[in-house]
């Protein structure tokens, strides 16, 4: 058990022997974080008792999985806190809000990307900051040619648009981050769960989420969204223009 958020979800971590130091540094601020989705984004749709399992995944494999309400992730990335919020912040963008067509995407994994640096920037401020210089560290190796968000709906699947890689992932979160930026953080947390409120548990776009965006903001992030997920070049971060 890590803990009950304010709305009554409980929050766990399950793992396997010899695990436990891992899993208690990789989810010391995973009940803090889901809290702050919960209260900042929208009810959680997906039970009373949530967490994060332990999988051994064969072949050296990293990351996780959003399973919801038991997220999985792999024993080798047990101990770093951003896989973790990451996977539970899909129970809000990827699993809460689903894809309409495989080109967006970048609206699930760019968009949780920057959720789980934003919450633990909320709720442990130095494990926020090293999020975003390891994101920073990662998008300088992102080629710039790597395709983010194809023009197209429903025409191609992830490993056929090429989106099979951390792109989407990084030019997303960067994305949001210029936005908020710009706009401020607060405003962006708005307008998330304005987007979220009017689509969970229907498929969206990630052209409709910009609409909510500049709806609810006041700022119109098209030319910035333009620069960042579909450009060849690989933009430096900083606020939107």
């Amino acid at each position: 058990p890590l803990g009950t958020s304010a709305a009554g979800t409980q929050v766990s971590v399950w793992h396997l022997a010899g695990e436990a130091a891992a899993a208690a540094a990789g989810t010391q601020h995973l009940a803090a974080a889901f809290d702050w989705m919960e209260r900042t984004l929208g009810p959680y749709r997906f039970g009373r008792h949530v967490g994060t399992v332990s999988i051994d995944w064969p072949g050296g494999d990293f990351g996780g999985m959003e399973h919801h309400p038991r997220w999985h992730v792999d024993r080798d990335s047990l101990a770093d806190p951003v896989i973790h919020v990451h996977e539970a912040a899909h129970g809000w963008f990827g699993n809460g809000v689903r894809l309409r067509c495989w080109e967006d995407f970048v609206l699930s994994e760019g968009t949780t990307t920057y959720l789980a640096a934003r919450a633990l920037e909320v709720v442990a401020p130095a494990a926020g900051a090293q999020a975003w210089r390891g994101y920073a560290a990662q998008l300088a190796a992102v080629p710039g040619a790597a395709p983010v968000w194809p023009a197209t709906c429903g025409q191609v699947g992830v490993v056929e648009a090429g989106l099979a890689t951390s792109a989407p992932y990084l030019r997303g979160a960067f994305l949001l981050k210029g936005i908020a930026d710009k706009v401020g953080a607060e405003p962006l947390d708005r307008a998330l769960a304005s987007f979220y409120t009017a689509n969970a548990g229907a498929t969206a776009t990630m052209a409709e989420l910009l609409q909510t965006i500049g709806r609810v903001t006041g700022y119109d992030p098209t030319a910035c969204a333009q620069r960042w997920l579909r450009t060849l070049d690989r933009p430096s971060p900083g606020p939107c223009p």
